[in-house]
């Protein structure tokens, strides 16, 4: 019968029970007995429990339920205040572990299911917390089940792959796909390749235990597989110097790292190179700094010391070993057996340090190396413990300074010692990872084994980045050849250009030319998803850095591979992490939330990003929304805790971007996000996902209960105040208006066509065209006449929809912001709601100029047909006032801001003919035909008609063949124009609405007869003059009765004086010109003075004298002068 993963997770219990028995034994129990108290921890429970209910509730000791609730519920601490003997053991990441197990525990009492993922990480936290309790053999064995659970879960990797998420299409055209150029190795490809084969140590490789590959326990394939990096190649150096008594090597080396920082592989390469095996048996790199070793006759000797592997509460008879109590008899035994145990036997029987027979016992078996490893979880369990096998606390540490001293008087003996990193705090404490050390006890047993150590290890410092990428990139990738390696040199340059193109959305550091050989130096991986492991998920407990990177990117790559990944670079933006097996390696980082937190807003089918897309053509074809949420994913959620949380765009968008993408449709898909998440937050340009849930649902749900016309009148009162400031060539705008509120005159107007009527090149009633074609005919109840007089602003189709969730987007929020006390919102929500208010502002200012792109405008054939038809213009730009920019793309084309008067006579003599054929037409008649038919051109205003009209007298030659004359009016009993003006007269033309223009031949037959009837009247004069000789006086009609009148009687002179208005000066002066000197002017010369008097009380300033009297002289006034009196 199969074992089901409830078999395997109940048989992982019944290991736990005994275990947690035994360490409360050695932890409360220990401390119990000096106090007195008769019974154990179970009774301490008992007590405790009691106090509340369930006082006949039956405790065993074996059951984990009850030995578990002593850690997750504080007991001890309630049985006497301010006594946590467990809290000096066991890591806060412990406590947390063991209240996991209660959860599990539970699921499992009420016979729920468990799916290979869940299987798969209960049993590693069972068999973590088995190591943190001084279980190592129980540990292994769950170690072993979870592993078995893990190859049937690869075995199911082809089932699945039916099942797999779409894969993200951002391929280039120009460059191929990583799958193209390389390769991963054989096991990555097929998923054989499962977590905890990376999770190599130095005790099951040394015993041979466990289930590792060949490639960890063979010294060749082990070796055929590292990278040699600079630190790994001193350390062997020192070592094999060292080993063949060279006096100036390290006796003692200090393997001080990170958590995951490469000290166990380190520690695999000197197990190796002691292995007996030949140097040239290592590899070309190695074989060189290994060959000394070949000229020791007798090999060197080797010894693995792993303190979390050891129990110092029991004594050790596997192997044939003698019942071995202490560290020092376990090192005796590995160096030489029995024989070499009898040295040391004394000391260790009685549990004391060895003294001068460790020397002796070094000199009688050197060359050796000695390696010892989580001696700090060994350690920690002998504080306040006095009678156990191992020796006390203080006898640990007096080994700890004569082996390192036996070490250095020794030649050919080489001690190597892992102990955890740590970093100075300010207050002068160790900050170290609490997942290493483990609890109050772990921290003290760290500080005095780093002050032993110290004084005589040589320090060791561990791959620098670069290596750490090559280790990763050289485990999981096989080595590109010579035309692999020239088409990564070019994926690398083209990939950098395309930064540089767009370098304001990037980080600066991509635009170098450093950057090439970064991203050769990381292909296929991208190193921006390097440096988001290194740099950030390595920062959180439990994330080994290389370890925890081999096993992520091991699933990551081998998913990408079978999924025939078509993408350029693996980026942080197509991790994939819709597959169910990437998020389980990636989440046993994290806390549970953040599975529901992936489905939900990040990956997968059911995901707010891949609706996004599958709705948005844009986003779509690329898979933009998707990869841009992963990307924020992997670059934040480290950080969520920290005080800068969040990634910032340039950095969402360097793990994002491909060449062949278009930056700026990440800024509109990331707003998108932002305003459809539940996760996810932005603040000051920052975005991260965070694990309790914002105020998106809220603003969404008052969003979407927002009627039309609220959207519509936000959208009115944004264009209405745009008017304000905006600079254009209509004389009014109007938006969204009903027809009455147009007015019918003859200058031209911007109507913005309510956005509920779109544009688009379908016709239906609710398209743009025909609510523009309804206005143009009438004005309310009232037939429109100036149908040329209107154009219109309409919006697009597509880009309408968007502006309308846009504006509902920030409606929602900004009620949200402002009933955030009424919401019962927390500090961060509010923020989030301001946020979110400000950024959604901004988007709907630039999609209402995204939108609002059609002018639309009446057009109609000359000698057509009498109706007109709407004519639509596409409007674009760079222009943030979007009636300025609609100006500059009417004003050349469709609305006429300046008509020459060449242009004005083609039209009368053209498409207005039969209007001049009577010989003139008036100007406001003239003006009103411009406005009403669209085959005329159409006129900004009146001003263009008048200076087209004025400037004809700028062309004194062709104006007969090209022009036109005025009069003030015609006299149709006379048939003459009265006050006839050639544009070659001297007098100043004066235009007025009542001006008639008149055709050029016309006018000038009228001028000659007028010239010629002078002559005659100045003949007939003179003949009078003769014949009367002296009389002053002549006939005033061929000397019949009419009056006569005396020469000198004439008026030759006029004088006139007026008071002019000083606030407005000016247009009371051009009325007088008009009305007054333009008649005068006609006639005869004009001298035109103009007196100035202004007076001050307080006296004018010196500024005010100075200026008015420099212009004053700059205008040549004749006099100019300020008086005291």
């Amino acid at each position: 019968m199969a074992v089901s993963n409830r078999d395997r997770i109940h048989a992982a219990f019944e290991l736990l029970g005994p275990a947690m028995n035994r360490f409360l034994e050695s932890t409360v129990g220990v401390e119990l007995a000096a106090t007195g108290f008769e019974g154990g921890w179970i009774e301490i429970l008992r007590a405790v429990k009691s106090q509340n209910a369930h006082s006949e509730k039956k405790y065993s000791a074996d059951d984990p339920y009850d030995s578990l609730r002593m850690v997750t519920d504080g007991v001890p601490y309630k049985f006497k205040r301010g006594w946590d003997p467990i809290g000096k053991r066991l890591s806060r990441s412990d406590v947390g572990r063991a209240t996991q197990l209660l959860e599990v525990r539970n699921k499992l009492a009420h016979h729920e299911g468990f799916s290979n993922d869940d299987a798969s990480y209960d049993l590693d936290t069972i068999s973590r917390f088995l190591l943190a309790i001084d279980a190592p053999k129980e540990a292994e064995e769950v170690a072993r089940m979870r592993d078995d659970v893990r190859a049937i879960g690869a075995r199911q990797a082809d089932d699945r792959a039916a099942r797999k998420q779409p894969s993200l299409q951002a391929g280039s055209d120009n460059l191929p796909p990583w799958r193209e150029v390389i390769s991963p190795h054989k096991d990555i490809q097929s998923d054989q390749f499962n977590a905890a084969e990376f999770a190599a140590d130095l005790y099951t490789v040394a015993n041979k235990s466990g289930t590792h590959k060949s490639e960890y326990t063979d010294p060749v394939e082990f070796f055929g597989r590292t990278y040699l990096t600079e630190g790994l190649r001193d350390l062997i150096n020192r070592n094999v110097a060292r080993l063949t008594n060279d006096p100036n090597a390290s006796p003692v080396v200090n393997l001080q790292t990170n958590f995951g920082g490469g000290k166990t592989h380190s520690m695999l390469a000197l197990w190796h190179l002691a292995s007996g095996a030949k140097s040239h048996e290592f590899g070309d790199e190695i074989a060189p700094l290994a060959k000394p070793l070949d000229e020791l006759p007798h090999g060197v000797r080797r010894v693995a010391l792993v303190g979390n592997q050891m129990v110092p509460g029991r004594e050790n008879d596997e192997g044939g070993r003698p019942n071995i109590r202490t560290m020092w008899g376990e090192l005796a035994w590995q160096l030489g057996g029995q024989e070499a145990y009898e040295i040391v036997e004394a000391s260790d029987r009685s549990s004391t340090n060895p003294g001068s027979s460790l020397r002796e016992l070094f000199e009688a078996y050197s060359p050796a190396v000695i390696l010892i490893d989580e001696w700090v979880a060994y350690a920690r369990q002998l504080v306040n413990a006095t009678d156990l096998p191992a020796g006390d606390f203080d006898t640990q540490f007096t080994f700890a300074q004569t082996l390192t001293e036996a070490a250095r008087a020794t030649p050919g003996i080489q001690v190597v010692i892992s102990i955890p990193a740590s970093a100075n705090a300010t207050d002068g404490a160790d900050d170290v990872n609490d997942e290493e050390v483990g609890g109050e006890y772990g921290r003290e047993a760290l500080m005095r084994l780093k002050n032993v150590v110290g004084r005589t290890a040589d320090q060791w410092q561990p791959a620098n980045a670069h290596e750490s990428f090559e280790i990763v990139r050289r485990r999981i990738f096989t080595a590109p050849d010579a035309e692999a390696t020239a088409k990564i040199s070019n994926i690398a340059k083209t990939t950098v250009d395309f930064y540089r193109k767009h370098h304001s959305d990037f980080p600066s550091e991509v635009r170098d030319s450093a950057y090439i050989d970064r991203i050769k130096q990381c292909y296929p991986i991208h190193p921006e998803l390097f440096d988001r492991l290194y740099q950030d998920w390595s920062t959180l407990d439990r994330f080994q850095r290389t370890r925890g990177v081999l096993q992520l990117m091991n699933k990551v790559v081998g998913t990408l591979w079978r999924a025939q990944d078509p993408n350029a670079l693996i980026l942080p933006g197509t991790v994939p992490l819709g597959d169910a097996d990437v998020v389980s390696e990636i989440t046993k980082y994290l806390t549970d939330d953040f599975k529901t937190i992936i489905t939900t807003d990040v990956a997968g089918t059911e995901s707010v990003p891949y609706r996004t897309d599958t709705t948005n053509e844009l986003f779509g074809k690329r898979g933009v929304s998707q990869r841009l949420a992963r990307a924020v994913f992997m670059a934040a959620t480290p950080g969520l805790h920290s005080a800068h949380r969040g990634a910032e765009k340039p950095r969402v968008f360097i793990g994002t971007a491909l060449p062949g993408d278009v930056p700026g449709n990440f800024h509109s898909a990331l707003d998108t996000l932002s305003n459809s998440s539940t996760y996810l937050y932005m603040e000051s340009n920052r975005y991260w996902y965070d694990t309790q849930a914002n105020i998106t649902r809220a603003a969404l749900d008052y969003a979407a209960g927002l009627n039309d016309a609220d959207v519509w009148a936000e959208v009115e009162r944004r264009l209405t105040a745009s008017r304000k400031n905006s600079s254009h060539v209509f004389t009014g705008i109007h938006v969204f208006p009903e027809t009455a509120d147009v007015p019918d005159e003859t200058d031209t107007r911007l109507v913005v066509v309510p956005m509920q009527f779109t544009h688009t090149a379908r016709s239906g009633e609710l398209t743009a065209k025909p609510w523009a074609e309804k206005l143009l005919n009438s004005r309310g109840s009232a037939i429109r006449t100036f149908k040329n007089s209107i154009v219109f602003l309409a919006a697009d189709e597509k880009r309408a929809r968007d502006l309308d969730s846009a504006v509902r987007q920030h409606l929602a929020w900004r009620h949200v912001a402002e009933s955030a006390d009424d919401l019962g919102l927390g500090g961060q929500q509010t923020r989030q709601a301001v946020e979110r208010r400000s950024a959604s502002d901004e988007i709907v200012d630039s999609r209402i100029l995204e939108t609002f792109t059609w002018a639309l405008y009446p057009e109609q054939s000359y000698g057509a047909e009498p109706t007109f038809r709407m004519e639509a213009a596409q409007v674009t730009g760079s222009a943030s006032d979007i009636y300025a920019r609609t100006s500059a793309k009417l004003g050349t084309d469709i609305v006429t801001v300046a008509r020459a008067s060449g242009l004005i006579s083609m039209d009368l003599t053209g498409m207005l003919a039969s209007t001049w054929e009577s010989g003139h037409i008036s100007v406001d008649q003239l003006l009103r035909l411009y406005a009403t038919y669209p085959y005329l051109p159409r006129l900004q205003n009146k001003d263009v008609l008048l200076n087209g009209l004025y400037s004809v007298v700028d062309d004194p030659i062709l104006w007969r063949q090209n022009g036109f004359a005025f009069a003030d009016a015609y006299d149709a009993e006379t048939e003459k124009y009265i006050g006839l003006h050639l544009p070659t007269d001297q007098a100043t033309l004066h235009i007025s609405d009542s001006t008639l223009i008149v055709k050029p031949d016309i006018a000038e037959a009228q001028r000659q007869a007028e010239i010629d009837e002078a002559g005659r009247q100045d003949g007939r004069g003179s003949d009078s003059d003769d014949r009367e000789g002296s009389d002053d006086r002549s006939d005033g009609d061929n000397g019949g009765a009419g009056k006569t009148v005396r020469t000198d009687e004439a008026k030759r002179r006029f004088f006139g004086s007026i008071q002019l208005d000083s606030t407005f000066p000016a247009k009371h002066f051009n009325e007088l010109l008009t009305e007054v000197l333009g008649h005068l002017s006609a006639d005869g010369t004009l001298d035109i003075r103009l007196e100035v008097t202004a007076e001050n009380p307080s006296g004018f300033t010196d500024r005010t004298r100075r200026t008015v009297s420099e212009n004053a002289k700059t205008l040549k006034f004749d006099q100019a002068e300020f008086e005291t009196n």
